[in-house]
Order: structure tokens, then sequence, then C-alpha cells
């Protein structure tokens, strides 16, 4: 086991899905239920940093199951909607993800809203601000998290949102989605199993990384967007998230000798245009890191010559942020350490203070960040 708190988090993560299916699953039931009842035709899913990328995998994973006649989901901007808020009405309704419960757009647009549409809060934290400000709440489960940089309370925090987004479909697709969740769990945990005996190594081999990218199609283009989000605030590190498809486009330009590319390639759709940007990419001097499942014989990467994160074959796409961004973030610990940094204790909590952002306590109370 790699020593630290956060690799222990990140190790925690199939437990946290799991407790959050066990534990939130009536209240995202009692919410969804009462968004119905009020007619809820359009839902708006907000939050920051972390949360916002679990706004956005929340809302592909639910577009892929939803039809016509169901409500629209929008994933924003916490500060967006709040700054440039879209007319709303009868039929509408705002989801707000922040695992703190404190961050200050999303608890500003809840007080603003009060009584004008119906409001779900997506929380980490019971008895913060945003549980008080919500119309619902929905706590995911899985313990406190120690550190500042969010692994554990990330997937906790997407699973319940994703519970609660299932049950606006009824009860046949929600019991899908719970299923999917708990498969997901399971795939996480092989995930990290099959990463910790090699991040250790493959960190000393991208210990000079000027740039690294992160990729991937789909909703592992979320998962990318979580993945460099964990590479910046840990190994303090340009990091890079894309989509397969743009990453071919603008990100190629710069691509050369010293760029780490990560293709993000679960199976599904998007998995052979991500493998294929990765391929042109090592032709431009990029070392390659694939992360996806092995293929026969061996269990090897699909490219020839790329360094291998593992996970399973039965990782479906849709929930791919779920399971692809622990193996990385435990790659971006390990290389944290590597160049003198301790991603347990970071720097930069004052700066996030220095712009008035309280909702981070600070690294003495070990508060979560969003």
């Amino acid at each position: 086991m790699i020593e630290g708190i956060i690799p222990v988090e990140i190790a925690a993560e199939g437990t946290a899905i799991r407790a959050t299916l066990a534990e939130s699953g009536p209240a995202a039931r009692s919410a969804g239920v009462a968004l119905r009842a009020a007619g809820t035709r359009r839902v708006y899913v907000i939050g920051n940093g972390t949360s916002y990328h679990s706004a956005l995998a929340a809302a592909t994973a639910y577009r892929r199951i939803a039809t016509a006649g169901d409500p629209t989901v929008i994933p924003l901007g916490a500060g967006e909607f709040r700054h440039y808020r879209p007319d709303l009405g009868a039929g509408d309704a705002v989801i707000g993800i922040s695992a703190s419960g404190e961050f200050r757009d999303v608890v500003v647009v809840f007080d603003e809203l009060r009584g004008r549409v119906p409001t779900v809060g997506i929380i980490h934290v019971p008895g913060s601000t945003l549980a008080h400000s919500a119309d619902h709440s929905v706590v995911s489960a899985g313990g406190p998290s120690l550190v500042p940089v969010m692994t554990k309370t990330f997937v906790a925090t997407l699973a319940a949102t994703q519970l609660l987004l299932g049950e606006l479909l009824g009860e046949q697709r929600a019991a899908a989605v719970r299923d999917a969740l708990g498969g997901a769990a399971g795939d996480v945990d092989a995930a990290v199993e099959a990463a910790m005996p090699r991040v250790e190594r493959l960190a000393d081999e991208l210990i000079d990384a000027e740039h690294i990218f992160v990729i991937g199609s789909g909703n592992a283009t979320a998962a990318a967007l979580e993945a460099a989000l964990k590479l910046k605030e840990m190994a303090i590190v340009h990091a890079e998230g894309a989509e397969s498809w743009e990453m071919a486009t603008g990100g190629a330009t710069i691509v050369g000798l010293g760029t780490v590319v990560i293709a993000l390639a679960p199976n599904g759709p998007g998995r052979e245009a991500t493998l294929d940007v990765a391929r042109h990419a090592a032709g431009w001097g990029a070392r390659i890191v694939e992360v996806g499942p092995g293929i026969d014989p061996g269990g090897g990467p699909a490219l020839e010559g790329a360094a291998h994160l593992p996970i399973p074959a039965t990782s479906a796409e849709d929930y791919s942020p779920l399971v692809a961004v622990a193996p990385v973030a435990l790659l971006a610990f390990v290389l944290a350490r590597l160049r003198g940094k301790n991603p347990d204790r970071p720097d930069w909590v004052e700066r996030y203070h220095s712009q008035g952002l309280r909702h981070i306590v600070g690294i003495e109370s070990h508060a979560e960040v969003d």
C-alpha cells in the first residue's frame, strides 16, 4: 500500500459508492418523486471544479437512457448559472452539487431561488448550509474526507447525483442506474488494486513531464477533466483534460517530447477514437499512458509501447468517471511525492482563502474542496 491519506481514500472509493447506494438511495428517491410530482421538465445541475465535472458526468450518463418524453438535464458551472441565469419558470428545477455544502455560488443560488423552483442539494457534509437552503438534500456516504483533494467524495457525490437523476426516469430505469453504480464500485476496486504496484515505476518515468494531456470520449471526457484536475492539484504540473476529437486539433499543436498523453479508453463507442489520437501523439514524440481494459493475449495495452493502467473490461464508458479517474489520481499522488510535494497537505489552500472561497476551511480542519 502506498503511504498517505489520499491513497487510503482512493482505495475506499468502491466502498463509498456502495455506501451511497445503501444510505443515500431513499433520499434520492424521495427527491426524485417530488420533482416528478412537481411536473419538472428541465433540470439544471450546477457545481464548481470537481462538482462541475460531476454535473457533466451525471448529465451525460442520464442522456444515454433518457427519451424525448423525459426531463432535459443541463449541466452548468455554478458561477455561470448565478450570474447569467436562464429564465426559470414552472417545470424547472435546480440540483446543486457541493461536497462541503458551503460553496458560495451554489448557496447563493439556492437562497435566491427559495420558493420559486424546486431545489435539491447533493452534499457530503450533513448539516451544512446547503442542506438547510435546499428544498431536498441527498447526502452522499462513505465517511468524511481528511484532505482538501477530492477523490472519495468525488465518486460519492457523483453516485448520489446519478441516483437522483435515475429517479426522474421511473423505477425500471432507476433500478438499472443502481445496478450500474454497483458494478462501477467493483470495477474501481479492481482498477485501484491493479494500479497500486504500477504507479511508482510509472511516476518515476514521468517526473520530468512538461505537459500532460488526459483525453477521453463520451463520458470519459468528464473523467479526463477530473483526472487532469487531480494531476494539477497534487503534482502541481500543467495538465489539461480534453475530449479526444478536440485534442486532435488544438492540443495536437504542442505535443512532442516532454509531453505525456493519458488516454482514458474504456470499452464504448469512443474507445477507438481515443486510441487513434493517442497513437498519433506517440508518433509526435509523446509518452502514452493507456487507461483501459487489457487486450488478449496477456492483457496488455492496445497501443504498442504504451504504459498501462488496466481497468476491467466490464467498466462502461458512461460510468468511467467513477472508475478511470482513480488510477490516474493514484499516479498523481506518487508523482507529487517524487516532485517534492505533499498532496495530503497542499500549499494552495491559502490561494482559495485569499479569493474569499471560505468553503475550504483549511488543512488543519481537514475540510474538503469543491
